[in-house]
Formats: structure tokens, C-alpha cells, sequence
């Protein structure tokens, strides 16, 4: 397997050193957002911590809005060697790493503090060791945004309006058993194509957070907003076991160490974002509706038993409900 690290060989000019100089250490890093999501946003403050506490021996080099592929295709290439670090959804990450699919469970977690909570303690100590089994290791758990549904032609103002309507989800099984259980038509759509596919009618309606919905101008081409926070969105920021433990092992604590900085950032700006972009979405006119979630919660708490078949992942969704309880 090559080496998922690109080593640049100039030499480092630092302040130390007996003069003969350093290679620099170049990362790759990708994500799919935008420039003003909060992805970029922290990936951007981890490559600034990287950088300082590496006195410039290592570089991270972002790219943002799916610039080398879709997240499935850029995971892959931490396992090939082209990319050494993605920012991408849980689900995309699940495909590789079954054991991550509990994150993928709709109304899994009660609000952002639960799922904070459930993911800086022992739930995600253990999805980090099951990440890395499988060949990754996780720097961060990332905020992805508290997940809504957007619709092109009528309002959504109860459960049973789902009732036929095509709507997109991320290729997530879990994601489209969750709305074949609304009543909708799940259909799984690369994410570029939401736009156009909402303009031709091709769907429907979509899944979002108040921060893409708004950043990517969906509301042009779907004027209906329904606030049902079917799931808060889990994002790993990621690179391949096998590269993360040939760097020095003073770098490797060093991306630790600005990965958990990065996340923490991310994580609010994705709440102060999700929050604001709200009154936002008002002024332009979009339609807010605020359906009763307890049928759609019922619908997706059915599905557990057989979207959790695996002992393990059954037992950390115990250990996560009952952190749930009030």
C-alpha cells in the first residue's frame, strides 16, 4: 500500500538543526463543504495549529467543495495514498467502517450536548479503536449540523405530507430506511446534483442543516423548510492508520492535539451558525414549518433492531440512550 503522506523534498530552513535542513511534510487534506462552512473553517485552524506547533515542518494543504472527489472517493484515497486527510460525513465513512454505523441512526442523540457528551467519553473512545481496526484514525469528531427537509413544491406540516414524495438522502442505509419509513421515496443522489435535481423535479425534497440549506442557495429551487431534526450529522476528520503511524511520533501528537482544537472550533461555529442562519432563512422568504417529530421519531426508533445487528453496535447504542435520559 503506498504511503498516504506526501513528502515534499525541499529542504526546511528552520532555526535549528545542524544546517543540512529538513524535508517538509505536506498533507493533503479534503472535504466537501464550501468555503464558508464550518468544515473549512476548522481544517483551516487545524492547518494554522499544525504549522505553529511544528515550527513549519509540516503543511496542510486544504481542499474544500469536493475539489478531489466525492467523500467516498477521497476516503479512498487515504487507503491509496493520493489524499492523507478527509473531513466527511459518518455515513461515507461507514462503508468502510461498519462499526461506525451507529452515529448513522436517526434521532439518536437527544440535542448537541448529548452527542458532545457521548462522543469526548467512553462511546467515542470506542469508535476510535473500532475506526482504527478497520485501517483509520480519527482526529475529531465534527458537527455536521442538526438535519432538516427541504421541499420544491408544498409544505411539509405534518408527518403523514411525506406521504410518496421523492426526497434525497446521502447513500446511507440507514438515511433511507429512516425517510422509506416517513413515507417518502428515499433516493440516494450525489450531492452536486441536489441543486439541479430540485430545479428539473427530479426530487422533490432533500435533507439539510440551516448552513447548507442557506450556503448552497437550495431555497432558490425549494421554498419549504421543515424543521424536524431527523439527526445531527456526525463528521470524522480522518486520515489512514498506516500514514498516521509512520510520521514522527512528536507530529503525530501534534495533529492529535490540533485535531481535538479543530473540532471544538467547528463544533461551535456549526451550532452559531445553524442558530443564525435561521433568521437568515426567514428574510429570504422560505416558508418555516415545524412539524410534530414524535410520529417521525417513533418511525426511526422501529428500525434499530435491524439496523443494528452487530452486538457491539447495540451495546454502544445502549450506553448512548441511556445517557439520553433526562
Amino acid at each position: 500500500m503506498l504511503l498516504a503522506l506526501l513528502v515534499v523534498l525541499v529542504p526546511w530552513l528552520g532555526t535549528q538543526g545542524d544546517g543540512e535542513g529538513e524535508s517538509l511534510i505536506v498533507l493533503r487534506a479534503g472535504h466537501s463543504a464550501s468555503l464558508d462552512e464550518p468544515y473549512h473553517l476548522g481544517l483551516l485552524e487545524f492547518a494554522r495549529i499544525v504549522e505553529e506547533r511544528s515550527d513549519g515542518r509540516v503543511r496542510v494543504e486544504v481542499y474544500p467543495a469536493g475539489q478531489l472527489g466525492s467523500e467516498r472517493m477521497m476516503i479512498e484515497g487515504l487507503l491509496l495514498g493520493t489524499l492523507d486527510l478527509v473531513v466527511a460525513a459518518n455515513g461515507s465513512a461507514t462503508s468502510f467502517v461498519p462499526g461506525l454505523g451507529v452515529l448513522d441512526l436517526p434521532f439518536l442523540f437527544r440535542d448537541r450536548e448529548h452527542m458532545y457528551a457521548a462522543l469526548d467519553g467512553e462511546v467515542g473512545n470506542r469508535l476510535v479503536s473500532t475506526a482504527r481496526e478497520g485501517g483509520f484514525r480519527i482526529l475529531g469528531f465534527m458537527d455536521a449540523g442538526v438535519r432538516h427537509i427541504m421541499t420544491r413544491s408544498r409544505p411539509i406540516e405534518a408527518y403523514t405530507d411525506l406521504q410518496g414524495l421523492k426526497l434525497r438522502t446521502m447513500p446511507v442505509a440507514a438515511h433511507l430506511a429512516a425517510f422509506d419509513a416517513f413515507g417518502a421515496q428515499a433516493l440516494a443522489l450525489n450531492y452536486g446534483e441536489v441543486y439541479g435535481g430540485l430545479q428539473t423535479g427530479l426530487i422533490d425534497g432533500a435533507e439539510a442543516a440551516n448552513t447548507n440549506f442557506t450556503r448552497r442557495n437550495f431555497f432558490e429551487v425549494a421554498p419549504h423548510w421543515a424543521q424536524v431534526g431527523w439527526i445531527i450529522l456526525v463528521a470524522n476528520m480522518m486520515m489512514s492508520e498506516e500514514a498516521y503511524t509512520r510520521l514522527p511520533e512528536d507530529v503525530q501528537e501534534i495533529l492529535a492535539d490540533a485535531g481535538r482544537q479543530a473540532t471544538a472550533l467547528e463544533r461551535r461555529l456549526y451550532r452559531e451558525s445553524d442558530e443564525a442562519l435561521l433568521l437568515r432563512i426567514r428574510e429570504l422568504g422560505v416558508n418555516v414549518t415545524y412539524p410534530d417529530v414524535r410520529p417521525f421519531r417513533e418511525a426511526a426508533e422501529g428500525l434499530y433492531p435491524e439496523l443494528l445487528p452487530d452486538p457491539e453496535a447495540r451495546a454502544l447504542l445502549s450506553m448512548i440512550r441511556g445517557e439520553a435520559e433526562p
